[in-house]
């Protein structure tokens, strides 16, 4: 018996297949390297498990009768809610156009049959994987995206073409926009690396006042790309003012 290829919490696998011995002898193999098994015989039970269990992979028959594999997988990828879940396609065919099909309706593999045990044992642990470190990167994107929307401090992310790839809250806020309207738009204000300006602003009471400018060089998808950080330097400006103002009222009055 080889040994088990996965850490636990053991990932649960969802085996879509009309052939319940079909189900049988993959359900023992999969369940002696460690996975939790749940099955459906049809494409409208695949559905009906997916209501009270999200599996982290799905194992799916090509050809079946009623809704096949391909509807299946079509729909999954069609829904917000499964779209992430890799589908591994069983097949016995070799036909170049049913595994292409296979993988535009979505699919992440395949494997055909007979199996070899070794093979699947492999494309399985690899997309479990994949999909975990997904996630991962996602709940840490989350994480950093919620640190980053409490700064203060407007936050922006601008490609070489001047277009904003990312934002915060503050920095939308600043801008008087939303973020869904900011993300995407020229950032038309002048970016000058290390140098440190002055932009008008509206601020959270529908004043207007001013933001210094920091721009640091980064990089984003490979490309040369800016990170700006807009500061609301309006109360500072003001208390200047009143400074010049009140000094200037001394020396008045010592005169």
């Amino acid at each position: 018996m080889e040994s088990s290829i996965i850490d636990n919490p053991a990932p649960t696998i969802l085996i879509v297949d009309d052939q319940i011995d079909n189900i049988q002898v993959l359900a023992i193999a999969l369940e002696m390297q460690g996975y939790s098994i749940t099955y459906a015989l049809s494409g409208i039970e695949t559905f009906q498990r997916l209501n009270a269990i999200k599996p982290d992979i799905i194992l799916l028959d090509l050809f079946m009768p009623g809704m096949d594999g391909l509807q299946v997988c079509e729909q999954l990828k069609a829904d917000a809610n499964y779209q992430d879940i890799p589908i591994l396609f069983l097949t016995a065919s070799h036909d170049e156009d049913h595994i292409i099909n296979a993988f535009e309706k979505g699919a992440a593999d395949y494997v055909t049959k007979p199996f070899r045990t070794i093979e699947l044992f492999a494309r399985v642990k690899t997309h479990i994987q994949l999909r975990r470190q997904a996630l991962e990167i996602d709940r840490n994107r989350n994480k950093l995206e919620t640190i980053v929307n409490h700064i203060q401090d407007g936050i922006l992310l601008v490609d070489r073409n001047g277009v904003i790839k990312f934002a915060n809250s503050t920095s939308a806020q600043m801008f008087d926009k939303t973020l869904s309207s900011l993300v995407g738009s020229q950032i038309g204000i002048p970016i000058v690396d290390r140098r440190i300006t002055q932009i008008n602003i509206i601020k959270p009471n529908g004043e207007l006042g001013q933001a210094e400018i920091t721009v640091a060089q980064t990089e984003w998808d490979d490309e040369p790309a800016s990170i700006i950080c807009l500061r609301d330097v309006s109360d500072l400006d003001l208390r200047r003012s009143h400074g010049i103002s009140n000094h200037r009222d001394t020396e008045n009055t010592e005169e």
